[in-house]
């Protein structure tokens, strides 16, 4: 079977097969296992690094304004409710800030609702903004939350955290009208957050002293197929094993799929933070995959407290294989290497930012997106650079 063949089949089973993979649910569970079997089918030593986390289960809400029914669906990770109340509409802190909450149904809107909060437990990038919206919503103790989504076309939450302890609602822009003109509300969310567990795949392969780290997320959003995001940075990594076994080399190859990206607290690179990377000198550097393949895109690439020679090795690399370089980006888990003090390279693709919302993270991100050959071509890249790295 060609290095092609083999990246289709994974993204089918993956995309298709599995589908939506939240971290902590049934076809999470089945990905990883399925990445395991794929891992030592290559000769490489598996490991599963298994972690305490809750799945949440979504079956829809329903919404009544002074009777009219309006279009809602939860937050992702929102605890269940069924309540009246009166409705208290809010557009800046000022107003949270003097605002009677209690028993109350709040609705976010305005300045206050341009981006997304941070959750509670969420350690790498917490502005003091959003911690003072969530901490005053706490505190107010209101019955529950309704935002108006960020984006206009997409229901996109405010507030994704299963550690907010208050019903939580997302609403079309178009509805806000009824909301301000509104008093009262009948609020309904069928969910819940059941405890579970997950797992990070760790596989090595060779026994040189120093590592070097592959690393892609394995989990979605849920309710998306997660081609992109990032069923394409496993393909990689499971094409990339295949790719080097027989291959002689003075380092120790490990490979790491993160299960906890798109989990509100990205608990897996949590643990994994706390046990492989507490020793971060044993790491020459790592690479992460995510985001990679995008039709009509350049797959590019960024570096991240990178020595000199290491970048120069890189880019020399990329020019045969058409890589381009791309300004930093803060949002994936090679900001978890960085931070510890290893440097890190971050593959994607160029015109990935464009489609926040609208693709990432929805129904939309298929694996009718992506470029088959520049997964091929991106395994080739990275099989170079590792062996580069060896002279």
């Amino acid at each position: 079977m060609s290095q092609r063949e083999k990246i289709k089949r994974h993204l089918n089973k993956l995309c298709k097969d599995i589908g939506p993979r939240p971290t902590g649910s049934a076809a999470n569970e089945a990905a990883v296992k399925y990445a395991c079997s794929e891992l030592k089918a290559c000769g490489l030593s598996v490991e599963r690094q298994e972690f305490n986390c809750i799945d949440w289960h979504n079956d829809g809400g329903r919404l009544y304004v002074d009777g009219e029914s309006i279009p809602i669906t939860p937050a992702p990770y929102t605890l269940p409710c069924e309540t009246e109340a009166e409705l208290v509409c809010i557009q800046s802190i000022d107003q949270l800030r003097q605002a009677d909450l209690k028993g109350k149904i709040v609705v976010l809107y305005g300045e206050i609702c341009i981006e997304p909060l941070m959750p509670k437990g969420f350690m790498f990038w917490n502005p003091e903004k959003h911690q003072e919206i969530i901490a005053l919503l706490e505190n107010g103790n209101p019955c529950a939350v309704l935002t108006i989504s960020l984006d206009a076309s997409e229901l996109v939450p405010m507030i994704e955290d299963g550690d907010f302890n208050i019903p939580c609602a997302i609403l079309p822009r178009s509805c806000l009208p009824a909301l301000l003109t509104g008093k009262t509300a009948n609020l309904i969310l069928r969910t819940a957050r059941m405890n579970t567990k997950a797992a990070n795949v760790i596989a090595t392969y060779g026994e040189g002293p120093e590592k070097i780290a592959l690393s892609a997320h394995i989990d979605t959003a849920p309710q998306t197929p997660g081609a992109l995001d990032n069923a394409s940075g496993v393909a990689v990594l499971l094409g990339l094993a295949a790719a080097l076994e027989g291959s002689e080399l003075p380092y120790q190859i490990e490979f790491v799929l993160f299960n906890g990206e798109d989990h509100y607290s990205n608990i897996g690179e949590m643990v994994y933070r706390g046990s492989y990377l507490a020793a971060p000198a044993s790491y020459k550097y790592a690479i992460n995959v995510d985001g990679a393949g995008l039709q009509d895109s350049l797959i590019s690439y960024s570096f991240y407290e990178c020595p000199e020679d290491l970048e120069k090795m890189v880019a020399q690399a990329a020019v045969a294989y058409k890589l381009e370089q791309i300004d930093p980006w803060p949002q994936g888990d090679h900001t978890l290497f960085s931070l510890a003090g290893v440097p890190a390279i971050a593959i994607t693709s160029s015109e990935i930012f464009s489609l926040m919302g609208s693709v990432l993270h929805t129904e939309n991100d298929t694996d009718e997106r992506i470029d088959l050959d520049k997964l091929e071509c991106l395994v080739s890249f990275l099989k170079q650079v590792i062996q580069n790295s060896s002279r």
